[in-house]
């Protein structure tokens, strides 16, 4: 069944200030991609990437006026509400899930032992390797943590050997989908696409363990309950957790999925941004060629106005002149001079006089004195 939803830009621009527009885009049974070219058409300013999250966590974020256009035509959406549209906030993730499990080169699942292991896990492995209970000050007890520069594994000495097989599992599936792979300070770093970036953590799960004190109380302690989670971090952190039922070796494929569907997904706000960015920037010349054609027909129009004021007071010195000519016919050196200042003052001549010109010749004022006032 088709409708078409008719809305002010006002209403659409209030509304896409107050929603996200992954979110918003379901009221009109359309794709945020859909929504966004509809903005884009009628002048309404879009949230920029990373509007919500500051919003969210309460930092300043700027919210531009709705632009004035010349005609505030009503908007018309077309919904067709038995399609499904094949750019919803669900298809990135269809796609990719279908590409990942007709992908042969991936490893979905973890090996029984570390074998053909990557050289960060080598690195990774040596490094625990020489960690000890006793010399460790986690916040969680019981677990021992890799040193900085390294990925970040914080876990118990017995499941140290699944995070490893899980961390290289995880790296070689990410050089297969051609992801850049680095380690800094932070840790372990997958980039994608357009300088993209992600970290990888695995962290052991814990619980609080209560332990009455001699003041009456309880001392609050956080204790490895066994159970591991794969952290990929970016604004925030996704999670996958061990359960009863799947073991974190049992969810590569959901893994990969989820971090290949948000680096698209990022990729495909970069582009919409860029588009943004453009049209706006397209949109400012247009308004700055707009306004020096204004500027300069007023400009123009103020030396047309004042060189008909100067004429008038131009046909004055002529009478002057023609006067003085008559009674005094004889005084040639007067005329002469008074000939070569009247064709300075002519707006129809502007003759040059090098004595004068430092003088506006419509308010008859000194421009060099001006110039150098302090």
């Amino acid at each position: 069944m088709d409708n078409n939803i008719k809305i002010s830009r006002k209403e659409l621009y209030d509304k896409v200030w107050a929603t996200p527009m992954t979110q918003l885009a379901k009221e009109f049974n359309l794709s945020d991609n859909g929504l966004r070219k509809i903005c884009i058409k009628y002048v309404i300013p879009l949230p920029p990437v990373g509007y919500w999250q500051k919003l969210q966590y309460g930092k300043k974020v700027v919210k531009p006026d709705l632009p004035e256009v010349e005609e505030e035509n009503e908007i018309n959406i077309h919904v067709d509400s038995l399609k499904e549209n094949i750019y919803s906030e669900n298809s990135i993730r269809r796609i990719v899930t279908a590409e990942i499990r007709s992908n042969s080169a991936l490893i979905l699942k973890v090996n029984d032992r570390l074998s053909n292991s990557d050289d960060i896990v080598i690195k990774t492995q040596s490094n625990l390797e020489k960690k000890k209970l006793s010399e460790s000050y986690e916040r969680v007890k019981g677990t021992i943590s890799t040193d900085r520069g390294l990925p970040s594994i914080v876990v118990s000495p017995k499941n140290v050997s699944r995070s490893l097989r899980i961390l290289n599992n995880l790296i070689k599936n990410f050089k297969v989908l051609g992801y850049k792979i680095f380690l800094n300070d932070e840790g372990l770093n997958i980039v994608a696409y357009d300088d993209d970036k992600m970290l990888i953590y695995i962290r052991e799960k814990s619980k609080v363990l209560l332990t009455p004190n001699r003041w009456g109380g309880n001392d609050r302690d956080l204790i490895a309950n066994g159970k591991l989670a794969v952290k990929v971090g970016r604004f925030g952190t996704f999670e996958f957790v061990d359960t009863d039922k799947n073991l974190i070796e049992d969810q590569i494929e959901k893994i990969l999925i989820k971090v290949e569907t948000e680096f698209r997904e990022m990729d495909e706000r970069r582009k919409l941004w860029k588009a943004e960015h453009e049209r706006q920037e397209k949109c400012r010349k247009i308004e700055e060629a707009k306004q020096e054609l204004k500027d300069n027909e007023l400009k123009k129009f103020i030396g047309f106005f004042n060189d008909a004021h100067r004429w008038k007071k131009f046909t004055v010195l002529k009478e002057y002149f023609e006067h003085v000519k008559n009674i005094n016919p004889d005084d040639l050196e007067w005329i002469q001079w008074a000939e070569k200042k009247l064709d300075w003052y002519n707006p129809a001549k502007n003759e040059f006089d090098d004595l004068l010109d430092h003088v506006d010749k419509d308010t008859l004022e000194d421009t060099s004195k001006k110039k150098w006032k302090w």
